[in-house]
């Protein structure tokens, strides 16, 4: 069944929140258990327990991560997000990236993430 527009803003909003406020295990209960996200920087693609390592240890590592000009456009199947991704690397850096992100939608939960950023903007998170 499609997703209405009002339930993926819903839900992309509640992922924003979650991850902003360091709530793994929040942003983990608006994945489904065969939640996959596949990251344009490296290629991969992760299942649900790799994505929540990494929403892990961004949240839990960068100081004041905001996410700034946030735009959500609903689909049939979810959503597209684009949002400038604001903090401080824990080497004192600062960050601002620009990330894009279609997520889809099944039976309420996100069942797939695509996420796409400039990896220049993200160096300074890489080590």
């Amino acid at each position: 069944m499609p997703t209405t527009s009002e339930e993926s803003i819903a839900i992309a909003q509640m992922l924003v929140d979650r991850l902003l406020a360091g709530d793994a295990n929040g942003v983990g209960d608006l994945y489904s258990d065969e939640m996959t996200a596949w990251r344009n920087s490296d290629g991969r693609t992760l299942v649900k327990k790799q994505a929540l390592k990494v929403v892990r240890i961004l949240t839990g590592s960068l100081q004041d991560l905001r996410y700034e000009n946030i735009k959500v456009t609903p689909t049939v199947s979810g959503f597209v997000q684009q949002h400038t991704m604001k903090c401080t690397a824990p080497n004192g850096e600062p960050v601002e990236a620009h990330v894009c992100m279609i997520a889809t939608i099944e039976d309420g939960k996100i069942q797939h993430v695509s996420e796409y950023m400039d990896t220049a903007q993200m160096a300074p998170l890489m080590g």
